[in-house]
């Protein structure tokens, strides 16, 4: 059976009360009124404690009061209700609108269901009795009328849930777009990040504005003590800060997902069995919402991203995928800084022993060549230090691949600067095997230049060009501005290695001119990967 209480929400649903007037309702008021010849017609909808005129024809107010309307009297028929005279009905005599203006006295009005609720009614009125009431055809096309009311009502209210779910749908594909672009500059950013402090900060702030959250930020966990030193975060104008030392505990058990390296999402604190024990810390500091993206180290909870909201605020499907994608990449950036420092303290440590193993391998030079070879032992230890400037560029560089600019600044910084060497290439990477080649042929070259050629004098200067051919790099070396070049006079290990050209290729084009030695060396560039 209907209730007052399924009326109201059945209007409250429909969006219909205190809208503007419009066409449709207008035109069934005044054919009611022409068909049933009076001076008033309404549809009225009763809603919890007044009535409302959707369309009105004869009346100014464009509400009453229950105590004034005769259309909550026609609620509990099923069919027409008529009174002749409304001054000699019980329910309607003492009315204000029958004792006083305008005077009403006859009344004919029509419900209007809508799916088991009477909304209100179609009604005309008239300020005469009539006895008679309505001819049956009056009648009749009055509660086909009514019909018609309905029938509006329901096609309206198809046509405000179609435009709501179209808003709804262009909004969603609006915050699509705003989520998409945000995850895309949030990738951005963490490729630039060199800490994970830095990271994770950028990624607090994504996730704050995107979800236009009141506080954002982060915390250092000790997963044994089950505590988190909450790091100064992100925050609206005038919310606290929660930075400072926390034990999980004080306010859930969800510190045990967290530690299964699943995310948290708690729309309610006060409704989620996780968090009703600690709900009352929780709203203490600001929290309604609760947001936790754990970040593991070795399968070991460490750090946590979170987000919260000081009002309850329901979570679509669309913001827990977009909260989770921020997650992944958090996770996948840190695993990545993670993995950077620990390279970078393996190569330090590399590094340091290397230059401990140099350092041995000159001390057993002089043992063994003494004071027999003094030349000797300078060039060797010479060479043995392009050896380790060209280590320690590859491990600056994760021993993975080192540009070919940096290789040729490393060894020409000896020659005192660009005016006496002036390098130019195109941007090419090389492996380990192939830097360390081009460290040791620069070094010779540079150094017979600095003996014997171009840098052995103040005017003189070398030009240092490398380009790619075909399928092959080459690294063109030309000297003005010195001493005529000659061919050396013994093969030694210098010339041979010169000779040997890059990464061993034997492609070494070498011309001892009168204005300076003029070298062309050439090596696959598929094989400088190594």
């Amino acid at each position: 059976m209907m209730t007052p209480n399924d009326r109201v929400d059945a209007l409250d649903a429909l969006g219909i009360m205190d809208t503007p007037p419009e066409p449709d309702f207008e035109n069934l008021v005044a054919v009611a009124r022409t068909l049933c010849r009076t001076p008033i017609a309404l549809i009225s909808l009763v809603h919890r404690d007044r009535q409302w005129f959707k369309a009105r024809i004869g009346l100014d107010p464009e509400q009453t009061t229950l105590d004034q309307s005769v259309c909550a009297h026609a609620l509990s028929e099923t069919g027409l209700l008529v009174i002749p005279d409304m001054t000699a009905d019980p329910r309607t005599r003492d009315n204000p609108l029958v004792t006083g203006p305008p005077g009403m006295r006859f009344y004919a009005g029509a419900p209007l269901w809508l799916n088991g609720a009477a909304l209100g009614t179609l009604c005309v009125i008239d300020t005469a009795p009539r006895p008679e009431g309505l001819t049956p055809e009056q009648a009749t096309a009055l509660e086909a009328l009514a019909t018609q009311v309905v029938s509006q009502i329901e096609t309206r209210a198809r046509a405000r849930q179609w435009y709501a779910e179209n808003e709804r749908q262009k909004r969603s594909l609006r915050q699509a777009a705003v989520r998409a672009t945000a995850l895309a500059g949030l990738g951005d950013r963490l490729r630039a990040t060199r800490s994970v402090d830095e990271a994770i900060a950028a990624a607090s702030e994504v996730m704050a504005q995107t979800m236009g959250a009141t506080r954002a930020g982060f915390g250092i966990v000790d997963p044994e003590r089950e505590t988190v030193m909450m790091q100064p975060e992100w925050r609206a104008p005038g919310v606290a800060s929660v930075a400072g030392l926390h034990s999980f505990r004080t306010y859930g058990s969800y510190i045990d997902d967290l530690k299964r390296g699943e995310i948290v999402i708690v729309p309610d604190v006060a409704q989620d069995p996780r968090t009703q024990t600690g709900a009352a810390a929780l709203l203490a500091i600001g929290i309604r919402v609760l947001i936790n993206v754990p970040v593991l180290q070795n399968g070991r909870f460490v750090l946590v991203v979170f987000l919260h909201y000081d009002w309850p605020r329901p979570l679509d499907d669309d913001e827990v995928d977009f909260i989770r994608a921020l997650g992944d990449r958090i996770q996948a950036a840190i695993t990545g800084l993670r993995a950077q420092e620990e390279r970078q303290l393996m190569n330090r440590e590399l590094g340091h022993r290397l230059k401990n193993t140099f350092a041995m391998i000159t001390a057993i030079a002089r043992q063994t060549f003494g004071s027999q070879d003094r030349k000797a032992l300078r060039s060797f230890s010479a060479r043995l230090a392009a050896l380790g400037g060209a280590y320690d560029l590859l491990a600056h560089e994760r021993w993975a691949a080192a540009d070919m600019a940096l290789v040729v600044r490393n060894a020409t910084a000896v020659t005192g600067g660009e005016e006496r060497v002036r390098a130019e290439g195109v941007p090419i990477m090389l492996g380990a095997e192939a830097a360390l080649s081009a460290a040791m042929l620069l070094h010779e070259l540079i150094t017979n230049a600095m003996k014997y050629g171009a840098l052995s004098v103040p005017a003189g200067h070398v030009s240092l060009t490398w380009a790619v051919e075909g399928e092959d790099l080459v690294l063109a070396w030309e000297e003005r501005g010195g001493p005529p070049a000659a061919p050396p006079t013994r093969s030694g290990f210098g010339s041979r290695l010169i000779r040997m050209g890059l990464i061993g290729s034997g492609k070494a084009d070498l011309d001892f001119r009168a204005e300076g030695l003029s070298a062309s060396f050439r090596a696959p560039v598929e094989h400088l990967s190594r």
